[in-house]
């Protein structure tokens, strides 16, 4: 702590708060210590990271993809000793059987194996192949729980559904309580946020009511089609409410209908799509994390297991709340 303390610039108590999740502390004193916790974690093994190859894989959406790509990058240039590469697969061309094999062909060439990846039997044996043979892989943003990665790395899923539910009830219309759920693949994150949802919906807000469900697929022109759909067979929601990707296929869909101003509309992951979004009126909240901080701690986790250590203790990412006054 004495460390930690020094390199932010900020006392041992406040460290220790940071560090305990306890309440008091500004953002940006938090984020100063987080930052300082995560460069000296890094600094301190960078000799026995020097010849470590790792290899990011995503099955996702385009826009989640290319932020992802962007941190990897980042990451890569700001640690020079690595070598991490990155490779996706957008969720509209995702075959289980050919992402299976994707696992395991990169498995080959690599220290460990950092995953964003759908629920799915023939990719959880894919990662439970590649660990027994002693190669670690560590999920980000969603989990495999039964594929024996060795950590997942990401917010409190049903904690930042519950959120969005929070949002959504102290800002919908009373006079239509309906709500559009927007769904994609079988992602664990986006079971656990509409768990979360529903759950918090329910027991604060039983006048809302979630009477759909429909697919975005993460596609925008997918999405687009399908919100244009329901609101022409249903009429419009009160509020819609995107566990998955395509936000600018929902807010387009909105804006044709001329109902941007009638519906509440809240979503995930603060990218450059979904800022613009906010900015312009598009979407009321983004429920966001922090990307660069789970790629530092997942690479972290692969270093430690590699070299048989305990794996370093992962503070719960913090669910972040997103507006046209924040998202800058």
């Amino acid at each position: 702590m004495t460390e930690i303390a020094r390199a932010s610039g900020c006392s041992t108590a406040t460290v220790d708060r940071v560090l305990n999740e306890r309440s008091g502390v500004r953002d940006v004193t938090r984020k100063r210590v987080l930052d300082a916790l995560s460069s000296l974690t890094i600094e301190s093994s960078t000799d026995a990271a020097s010849c470590l190859k790792i290899a990011f894989l995503s099955d996702s959406g385009a826009a989640f993809n290319q932020s992802l790509r962007e941190g990897v990058n980042a990451y890569q240039a700001a640690y020079p000793n690595l070598e991490l590469s990155f490779d996706s697969v957008l969720t509209t061309e995702v075959k289980p059987v050919q992402f299976a094999q994707q696992i395991e062909r990169f498995s080959q060439d690599v220290d460990g194996l950092v995953l964003v990846a759908r629920e799915d039997l023939t990719i959880n044996r894919a990662v439970r192949a590649v660990t027994a043979r002693g190669v670690p892989v560590v999920c980000v943003t969603t989990d495999l729980p039964n594929s024996r990665r060795i950590a997942y790395i990401g917010n409190d899923q049903t904690g930042a559904g519950s959120t969005a539910a929070c949002l959504m009830g102290t800002s919908i219309s009373s006079s239509n309580s309906r709500v559009l759920l927007v769904i994609s693949a079988p992602y664990r994150c986006q079971e656990e946020r509409e768990l979360g949802f529903r759950r918090v919906l329910r027991s604060e807000h039983p006048s809302l009511t979630v009477e759909e469900r429909v697919s975005s697929n993460d596609d925008f022109e997918y999405t687009y089609r399908n919100v244009r759909n329901y609101i022409r067979d249903h009429g419009p929601p009160g509020g819609i409410y995107n566990v998955a990707g395509g936000n600018t296929g929902i807010a387009e869909a909105l804006r044709d209908e001329g109902l941007r101003d009638d519906v509440t509309f809240i979503g995930h992951e603060l990218n450059s799509n979904s800022r613009i979004l906010l900015e312009t009126g598009g979407m009321d909240f983004v429920i966001g994390h922090d990307l660069d901080r789970e790629i530092g701690f997942s690479i972290e986790c692969l270093r430690a297991s590699l070299k048989k250590q305990d794996l370093p203790n992962i503070p719960s990412m913090p669910v972040r709340i997103f507006t046209k006054y924040n998202c800058f």
